[in-house]
């Protein structure tokens, strides 16, 4: 619950409510940040989820599916961007109510500034840590799903080695002696023919 201090106005038996305008504005700030960075959360998530079907994608090699995972990834990272600009926005009205400097406010220094309202520090602290262990298991996988990548990539590059190493002529060795002269079996032949 929300202290509210009031004073009684001179002698006239009105009540005026000092701070009660402060706090419900920052009650409303806080609650309106926990509702974002939930919201923020369920997209982390989402985006995690994505992240480790697309796996078996990439271990497939079918680069149809991958392109369209992708596409799902960039729908999920664009919505992340959009709640990452309203919690932004609300980052920076906490910051002028607390005084604080709204390019540097961190959830931690609202949390610290909640202590002696547990009913919205508690649940800062559980979304922040929720919210850290989800972007250090999507870390982890987007790592895992690069490697993959990188692998499949060396793969198509020894494959199209091999197969252009394999459309080369080989050479005979002539010596006479102390020269060496390569001629090539078959002739010169090119990948691409120029004769139509």
């Amino acid at each position: 619950m929300i202290f509210i201090e009031m004073q009684e106005l001179q002698g006239n038996g009105h009540l005026l409510y000092r701070r009660a305008s402060k706090e419900n504005g920052m009650a409303s700030l806080i609650e309106n940040l926990i509702t974002v960075l939930e919201e923020e959360s369920k997209l982390y998530e989402e985006l995690t989820k994505e992240s480790m079907a697309k796996t078996p994608v990439i271990v497939a090699n079918d680069l149809k599916r991958l392109s369209d995972a992708n596409a799902r990834e960039q729908k999920i990272v664009d919505d992340i961007t959009a709640v990452a600009h309203r919690r932004d926005k609300v980052l920076t009205e906490i910051a002028t109510v607390l005084g604080k400097d709204a390019k540097t406010i961190t959830v931690s220094e609202i949390i610290t500034a909640m202590e002696k309202q547990p009913e919205f520090q508690h649940p800062l602290i559980a979304i922040k840590d929720k919210m850290i262990k989800q972007v250090e298991e999507l870390r982890q996988v987007n790592l895992h799903n690069q490697e993959l990548l990188k692998e499949a990539l060396e793969m198509t590059e020894y494959s199209i080695n091999l197969v252009q190493s394999l459309n080369q002529a080989p050479e005979t060795a002539n010596y006479s002696g102390a020269a060496y002269s390569g001629a090539t079996l078959g002739g010169s032949r090119s990948s691409f023919d120029t004769k139509q």
